[in-house]
């Protein structure tokens, strides 16, 4: 049997095996849950309208008043795979993409170990663990598409390190910046960090490897070669991570405190999930009462990788063992936040970490480390028994195993019999049943697997059956706990939104006020503009802006256009300009906002104020947004005290460009209700014109007396300058594969 064409291809029997009734859903219907419905499927949609519109998707409109859309990571629009949602519809693409980067998770775990040393067994242990990792079962339940695609290039990234490394070339090491940037490209940035955090941390391992092989200069080269695929990487993915850098620099993450990146921590408690991992419930059946998000919690690799690493990885003579246990180490009590000092301690001291929350997303490092372990534990095991042995049967002779034993047998038998006791007097005491039944095929499966490893070492069952049954074990325990999770929902069209249509015929920026943040998006399909949004990236100033006085009828979203304010229930104000109701459709109670600027009107006043004074003033009940504007310094014109009659009007819109008509009897400032960025560029009459940054975080243009066009584009250079260097590296990839080709013809090694 060729093995290394057999695998990868039984990998994919394996994956299409689990995916195969998920992953072409029917019309209607899509794999996963609430990020890929309310997140991503209306951002991959804008992007094709935008397309076919001959409009590239560099601004999107439609949520927070206008936000950088290309500069927004998550979306991945340069992720080639991405690129499938040209020619099939979105809903179906994501089943598409969560099959192909299971398999390929599994397909590079499966070369890696190989090229450590792992025999084929033994990395297919290690590529099943990892490409069928809870961890990534769980994401695909939330919709959280960009961690498993991001994630699922370590394997490939830590290959293409150790070729660089070992055949001591440049052409391998530029060539291994593909992966790097792939992964970059895949969108989720706290996903990344930790990637590259596991590559650099083995290019150290093996550049100190190499340190004592052949000494310093090699040593030197290999950290040379590590750090080439790195600047390829980013080279290639320039064209994203620059404006990336731009948008994240002016967002809510720049400046954020401990408490926002300790948020979403993996609570101590949950050391049982390692075992048991629906021990809190589960949120498709029996429904989750444990504490945080599921999707964000669970770790599990399964009961054979535990055991395999606790009874062999730890004793396992290898390069690399380590370096494993670190990662591992390291992924658990990050995971745990707040709950150790050293996720304070990366907080303060790692580059980037303190713009990152949920620490708990730091266990797939532990989900990595086990099933690279596992893997290479299973190799020693077959290849050198003699030594291997003794650890395993001290192991499975010892008195954790009767103590696991007998501690899961407790929980059985008290929640079996708390739940008989109380079932027809206590309504949550089903809770007690679920926990009793999951700890019941926990013990099932340890007693499966302790007894196959038993009856391996004792010699009454030959090392191919052992290993047959040990990865069929495997498989088994992972694929009964991940498959309940691939669901498809259907899509549907929110009667909440579609109310606010019919209601406002699309005309002027919606204020929904109260309703649920994963509901915020629905809007974007039907062309309705929104003043909030459901991303995890807001603009800082625009935050402030919004959130400082927490009232539908605050001058702030007077200032932003939202003629419509949007609730789930009738509500009465009060006032001459209170709100007036148009109507209710759908669960909406539509309501028109007498006190909304329009787009764009011109004032002959200016105030100039900083820092805190300039919040405060915008909200100070004296000041006239209509007559003055706030700005934070002397603006570049004069300004003439205005006169009759002046028109202002909006001629044409578009995601990124905006054509105001003016005609002003003196000079003034042209207010507009659009969310001031670097990249935006004004045009007055055909002539560059700067654009200020007016009340708070609007964009303001000088426009001098008399008729003027007023055009304002979106043009980032941060985007010109990425595609740059994007399109260099692209140069340099093909050069050395290239030389590559010339010298696998010469016979060169």
């Amino acid at each position: 049997m060729n093995a290394k064409r057999t695998l990868p291809l039984l990998l994919a029997l394996f994956v299409l095996a689990v995916f195969w009734q998920v992953v072409w859903p029917p019309p209607g219907q899509v794999l996963a849950g609430n990020d890929l419905t309310n997140i991503f499927l209306p951002w991959w949609r804008f992007a094709l309208r935008s397309v076919r519109q001959g409009e590239l998707p560099l601004w999107n409109p439609y949520l927070f008043s206008g936000v950088p859309f290309l500069a927004n990571p998550q979306p991945a629009l340069f992720y080639p795979p991405i690129w499938l949602t040209l020619a099939i519809p979105p809903e179906r693409v994501a089943g598409l993409l969560f099959l192909l980067h299971f398999w390929l998770a599994g397909v590079g775990m499966l070369a890696w170990l190989r090229s450590e040393g792992a025999d084929w067994a033994g990395a297919f242990l290690g590529a099943v663990i990892f490409g069928f990792s809870g961890t990534f079962f769980a994401r695909v339940y939330a919709g959280h598409i960009g961690v498993v695609m991001v994630q699922a290039w370590l394997p490939a990234i830590l290959w293409a390190t150790r070729q660089a490394v070992t055949r001591d070339r440049y052409s391998w090491a530029i060539l291994g910046g593909v992966p790097v940037a792939l992964s970059l490209l895949a969108g989720h940035t706290a996903s990344v960090f930790y990637v590259l955090l596991v590559q650099v941390a083995y290019t150290l391992h093996l550049a100190w490897e190499r340190r004592e092989e052949s000494g310093w200069s090699v040593s030197l080269r290999a950290l040379a070669w590590g750090g080439l695929m790195l600047l390829v990487g980013v080279g290639l993915a320039a064209v994203q991570l620059l404006p990336t850098w731009e948008f994240l620099r002016s967002s809510t993450r720049q400046g954020a405190g401990y408490e926002f990146a300790a948020s979403y921590a993996w609570p101590p408690g949950y050391l049982l999930t390692l075992l048991v991992p629906n021990f809190f419930g589960e949120p498709v059946r029996i429904g989750y009462w444990g504490e945080g998000m599921y999707e964000e919690l669970i770790f599990y690799v399964g009961i054979i990788p535990l055991i395999m690493t606790l009874a062999l990885g730890v004793h396992l003579r290898h390069k690399r063992t380590t370096l494993l246990l670190a990662l591992a180490g390291l992924g658990l009590f990050l995971a745990l936040g707040p709950f150790t000092i050293l996720h304070r301690l990366a907080f303060d001291f790692l580059p980037l970490f303190g713009a990152m929350r949920a620490p708990a997303r730091a266990g797939f490092l532990f989900t990595f480390g086990v099933a690279a372990l596992s893997g290479l534990s299973l190799t020693w095991l077959r290849q050198h028994p003699q030594e291997a042995m003794p650890h395993l049967r001290r192991w499975t002779q010892g008195s954790l195993v009767w103590l696991t034993i007998g501690l899961a047998v407790l929980v059985v038998v008290a929640g079996f019999f708390l739940f008989a006791l109380q079932r027809d007097s206590n309504p949550e005491v089903g809770r007690l049943y679920h926990v009793a039944n999951n700890t019941a095929l926990f013990l099932l499966l340890f007693l499966l697997a302790v007894g196959l490893l038993r009856a391996w070492e004792s010699g009454r069952m030959g090392a191919r059956w052992g290993t047959v049954l040990l990865i069929s074990l495997a498989l088994v325990d992972l694929g009964s706990f991940g498959r309940p999770l691939l669901r498809t929902v259907p899509l549907t069209q929110s009667a909440y939104w579609q109310g606010v249509t019919d209601l406002t015929a699309g005309e002027g920026r919606v204020l929904p006020w109260g309703l649920g943040i994963f509901e915020q998006n629905g809007g974007m399909e039907l062309g309705l503009e929104s003043v909030f949004g459901y991303d995890p990236l807001e603009l800082g100033r625009y935050h402030d802006l919004t959130t400082a006085l927490p009232d539908p009828q605050a001058r702030a979203y007077d200032l932003l256009h939202a003629r419509f304010l949007v609730t789930g229930q009738e509500t009465d104000f009060a006032g001459e300009e209170a709100p007036r109701l148009l109507g209710h459709q759908g669960g909406a109670w539509v309501y028109e906002r007498p006190t909304a600027l329009p787009r764009a009107w011109l004032v002959h006043e200016v105030e100039v104020r900083e820092g805190e004074s300039l919040l405060a003033r915008l909200n100070d009940p004296t000041f006239d947004p209509r007559r003055a504007v706030l700005l934070e310094g002397e603006p570049p014109c004069d300004v003439a005290s205005g006169g009759e009659p002046e028109t202002v009007r909006v001629v044409r819109r578009g995601n990124d460009q905006l054509e105001v008509m003016v005609e002003a009897s003196s000079a003034g400032i042209l207010a507009l209700s659009e969310i001031a960025y670097p990249g935006w560029q004004a045009e007055v009459d055909g002539e560059p014109a700067p654009v200020l940054r007016a009340d708070v975080a609007l964009r303001a243009v000088c426009v001098p007396a008399g008729a003027h066009r007023v055009v304002l584009s979106f043009r980032p250079l941060s985007l010109r300058v990425g595609a740059v260097s994007t399109l260099f590296s692209l140069l340099l990839v093909a050069w050395a594969g290239w030389r590559m080709l010339l010298e696998k013809k010469s016979g060169r090694p």
